[in-house]
């Protein structure tokens, strides 16, 4: 069985990193240190978005994992991303979207909040189940490093995530690392088990 994860970057340019790339290349290295019996059936595809409308196509892709990298802040009490140059993504533009993931993993400050978490599970056409976020702001380091770790716990080990403790293990894992102080929370929808 083919497993999918899209990494989709909507860090502005002037950053200077793609995050998304990053992940990729990291766990296509890891794939091939491994034996390659599991790993082989794991779909790994990057994308970067040119602007708000391309950014809420991509969000929209099929895929099992969905993850995204973009900045989060709270702007009059409601959760929203900031992509590209100069747009900003609401909970609104979210819920109206048909997003095919099973786990979305946000990587964005300040957003593990309960109204961004159930836009993406009102959107989620195919049972979105899990939303996994930072609840503070993240260093790039420590959000790529989480990510990385997660990741690699969810796709290159023994065990699939396949519920709450599992991914909650997943992340556990990841803090592992003495150095990582940022936590990131997940939200389960009323469909998970």
């Amino acid at each position: 069985m083919l497993t999918s994860l899209n990494l989709v970057e909507g860090l502005p340019k002037y950053e200077k990193i793609n995050e998304a790339k990053a992940i990729a290349e990291a766990l296509r290295t890891m794939k091939r240190g491994l034996d390659g019996k599991r790993e082989r059936h794991l779909q790994i595809r990057t994308f970067t978005a040119k602007n708000k409308a391309h950014f809420m196509k991509l969000l929209e892709r099929k895929t099992d994992y969905l993850h995204i990298s973009a900045h989060g802040d709270r702007v009059d009490g409601e959760t929203c991303l900031f992509i590209t140059r100069n747009a900003t993504i609401t909970t609104k533009d979210i819920a109206k979207l048909k997003v095919k993931a099973k786990i979305v993993f946000m990587n964005a400050c300040l957003t593990s909040r309960k109204d961004i978490a159930n836009a993406f599970f009102k959107a989620g056409v195919d049972n979105t189940l899990y939303f996994i976020a930072p609840h503070q702001e993240v260093s790039f380091d420590e959000a790529f490093l989480v990510s990385l770790l997660f990741y690699r716990k969810a796709f290159l080990q023994r065990t699939p995530l396949s519920d709450s403790k599992q991914i909650f293990k997943a992340l556990e894992y990841a803090y592992k690392l003495k150095d990582i102080t940022t936590k990131y929370w997940f939200w389960q929808s009323n469909n998970a088990n």
